[in-house]
């Protein structure tokens, strides 16, 4: 790494870092209104995200991509419910002391919110495919593609404005050249050479599935946050919700390992010391 880029991530975390602090205290210097406060607090949660991924992967996207240089829907997911849970209990907190007698401030669990049993398990199962896809991913079966099969590939996603310095058609996997090749329709196609110009239904699901949760606990969350009251809990999630995002979880990860174990074997050639069949 040269000197000037060295000096430009230097330039960028410090200014991020001031940022973020300066930002947080105008927050909490304003904490009479929680749902303001808890837009305030996603944007600057997504600004540092985002200035965190230009600084170490070069692209402002650089947090949800993975070792394969592509997008990963595990990455997108984790980090989408990270940033609405953790921003609506800090903006609960600062509420809370504002509306509070100060008591709080002596006993902390008077400022924090109970966070429903609920919301536990759907962020465990985050954490749990975030965790489970690579290992999966390693374990990959899945045959090299053929040189007829990798020029059909590379035609292919030369169709859909890859460039050909941008494919890596070796291994089973699809991977792409550096992080500023990923791109959003990675969520949504297939992880293998093999599959990478097709739709991933499992993982369509999960995306849909994923964002009908966010947008309804969302709701839930500025309903919530609009009341003038203090709060001692975040919304509760609906059982019948929560079994979806599960079932969407298992199916996802179901598919990603019958996927991988899927093995092929090229046929064998003849050689010249092979004795006909009597």
């Amino acid at each position: 790494m040269s000197e000037n880029q060295t000096k430009w991530r230097e330039g960028y975390s410090l200014a991020a870092v001031l940022g973020f602090l300066a930002a947080l205290y105008f927050i909490y210097k304003n904490s009479d209104n929680a749902l303001t406060n808890w837009y305030w607090l996603m944007g600057l949660f997504v600004l540092v995200l985002a200035v965190i991924g230009k600084v170490m992967c070069g692209t402002w996207k650089g947090v949800f991509v993975d070792e394969r240089n592509v997008m990963s829907l595990s990455r997108v997911q984790m980090v989408a419910w990270s940033i609405l849970v953790l921003t609506a209990v800090l903006a609960l907190v600062l509420h809370n002391i504002e509306t509070g007698d100060g008591n709080c401030l002596r006993d902390a669990t008077g400022c924090v919110p109970d966070i429903p049993q609920q919301l536990w398990l759907l962020m465990g199962f985050s954490t749990a495919t975030l965790v489970a896809s690579p290992v999966l991913l390693s374990n990959s079966g899945a045959a090299e593609p053929d040189q007829k099969k990798s020029e059909e590939i590379t035609n292919g996603l030369a169709k859909q404005g890859y460039q050909t310095s941008e494919q890596e058609l070796s291994g089973p996997l699809y991977r792409n050249e550096s992080p500023q090749d990923a791109r959003w329709s990675d969520l949504i196609t297939g992880e293998q050479n093999s599959n990478c110009l097709h739709l991933d239904l499992p993982r369509l699901q999960m995306c849909f599935f994923t964002l009908v949760a966010l947008l309804i606990y969302s709701v839930l969350l500025h309903g919530q946050l609009s009341q003038a009251a203090a709060f001692e809990s975040l919304p509760d999630l609906s059982e019948g919700l929560l079994a979806i995002i599960a079932i969407s979880h298992g199916g996802y990860l179901v598919s990603k390992a019958s996927q991988n174990s899927v093995t092929t074997t090229a046929p064998a050639k003849n050689s010249g010391t092979d004795q006909p069949a009597q």
